[in-house]
């Protein structure tokens, strides 16, 4: 193994992959023969392709739950700020049905 490998750079990491890959294909190819190693090839393309789709697949996953929340939080602001509304607009009915009350009342003690 070549411990000189840059692993922070993607071409690093390229490098290494392929130098493993092509090594372990050698492998295979030299024990088994070219039919397996054909087999090996297809069934590592089917996996990455597959890999592929999950990965992509959950990141839809994760961005619609994001965006669910987002207009959950933006639902639940507007219903806050629509209920501190109403609730001045009843605070100012109250007060003025305090008012007529009062002048009811004033009006009960006048008799």
């Amino acid at each position: 193994m070549n411990m000189g490998n840059d692993f922070k750079s993607q071409e690093g990491r390229l490098n290494y992959l392929n130098e493993k890959l092509d090594n372990l294909i050698s492998v295979v190819n030299t024990n088994y023969g070219q039919t397996l190693l054909d087999e090996l090839i297809t069934r590592l393309q089917r996996t990455i392709t597959d890999f592929n789709e999950e990965v992509e697949g959950v990141m839809n996953e994760l961005k619609e739950s994001s965006e669910r929340r987002s207009q959950l939080l933006q639902d639940l602001k507007s219903d806050s700020t629509e209920d501190s509304v109403n609730t001045s607009e009843d605070e100012s009915d109250s007060s003025g049905s305090d008012t007529e009350m009062s002048e009811w009342e004033k009006r009960l003690e006048g008799k």
